[in-house]
């Protein structure tokens, strides 16, 4: 076995980062870093205007809006969705804490919804028996890169009033039937953080919306109110610089700026976001199929039409039928065969923060369930078929010591 091959193969046990830059989107940061001004302007640099027009376009969002990160993204839909105090905010309980911590910061009231046992991602269902007369939005999470049904869920909101954000940090490029997470709902939240498909930097967001003047009031937002004056002055230099307003009546402004560097480099990868996830599409494919004949390990459940970004590579474990449980997998596939697979994403019902705040029941069986029992293994762009096809004999080897241990 090759060096480089053997190296490959190494980091199985400890992943890369998701995404690495081409040289490049390298040089277009260079580019913009050397240039006299790279500074934010009003409402936007230029490197923000392109990556805002472009992103746009490929989504089909009526506006786009860069930011420094999917969560100020939220932040921002939070506060422009005018809920606070009184009003209720339904969220899927299996998420990152990014997706609640806005919502719960307007002082609004959480109500946890179940997921869907075979798409792990949230249950129509579910959120239909938590609407009410407070209810003021809905958050749907993508979560692991799969869309949850928007069709059905947008058709809920309508009959209700509802507002609807999604949460797209994992499922940049997926779509149903043809149209593409994000556009569906009123606001749509995505990540270029380092661990994700597509990213800048490290850090990095988008707010899209589907009425172009939440997009100019996510703008004036985004910078401390800083704005352009409406009317012409007598000395342009009294004060310099903008103006400062409210984004909308009685909300405050905060600091959400994206960095003309990053902007940037957004825009040259956002041009192969689709082939970074045919190629995790392949991988996908390929690492589950080499596991059909073990049915304790059940992967994600993709609807027909939908399009999955495979962000993560995630499996529940049902070892019951063979006296095993979730954490004797993991254990062995790391300490027995160098594959670092991990839990993630605990119902956040769960935990101490949400708990401290009040929000800590929750009628989430299919939540619990999942979780309790959930296996993610490593996963990153561009893997090679080899380290799939390791991968997938390490794991088989794994589930099948299991098996025979208790025969």
């Amino acid at each position: 076995m090759a060096d480089t091959t053997k190296a490959e193969l190494d980091l199985i046990a400890t992943p890369p980062v998701q995404t690495r830059h081409t040289e490049q989107e390298i040089e277009v940061m260079l580019r913009v870093a050397r240039g006299d001004n790279y500074a934010v302007g009003v409402p936007g640099g230029p490197e923000n205007d392109k990556f805002e027009k472009a992103f746009s376009e490929k989504m089909g969002s009526a506006d786009a809006v860069a930011v420094n990160t999917c969560s100020s993204a939220l932040e921002l839909a939070a506060v422009l969705s005018g809920m606070g105090p009184g009003d209720e905010v339904i969220i899927p309980a299996h998420t990152f804490v990014a997706t609640a911590v806005p919502m719960g910061r307007t002082g609004a009231t959480i109500r946890w919804a179940d997921i869907d046992p075979d798409t792990r991602v949230v249950s129509v269902d579910s959120i239909r028996s938590l609407v009410n007369e407070r209810t003021r939005a809905v958050v749907a999470v993508h979560l692991y890169g799969l869309p949850a049904d928007m069709e059905a869920i947008t058709v809920l909101a309508a009959e209700h009033g509802l507002i609807v954000i999604e949460d797209c940090a994992q499922a940049n490029g997926a779509s149903i039937h043809g149209k593409r997470v994000g556009t569906f709902g009123d606001f749509g939240c995505f990540s270029f953080q380092g661990n994700k498909n597509m990213t800048t930097l490290g850090e990095g967001g988008m707010l899209t919306v589907r009425d172009p003047d939440r997009g100019t009031q996510a703008r004036r937002a985004r910078w401390m109110g800083n704005w352009m004056f409406e009317e012409k002055r007598e000395k342009d230099w009294v004060p310099a610089g903008g103006n400062l307003v409210q984004p909308i009546p009685d909300c405050w402004p905060l600091n959400a700026c994206m960095p003309e560097v990053i902007a940037a480099v957004g825009g040259e990868v956002l041009k192969r976001i689709d082939d970074i996830n045919a190629q995790r599409l392949h991988q996908a494919q390929r690492f589950m199929g080499q596991l059909t004949d073990y049915p304790e390990l059940v992967f994600q459940h993709v609807p027909e039409g939908y399009v999955h970004a495979y962000h993560l590579m995630s499996a529940r474990y049902d070892g019951h039928t063979f006296g095993r449980n979730r954490d004797e997998l993991i254990g062995l596939l790391r300490d027995g065969y160098s594959v670092k697979a991990i839990v993630q994403y605990w119902p956040l019902c769960r935990s101490e923060l949400f708990r401290d705040f009040g929000f800590g029941q929750a009628d989430v069986p299919e939540t619990d369930r999942f979780y309790d029992n959930m296996v993610s293994f490593p996963w990153w762009s561009d893997m090679s078929d080899q380290v799939i096809d390791e991968m997938g004999r390490r794991t088989r080897a794994a589930l099948d010591a299991l098996r025979k241990d208790n025969a």
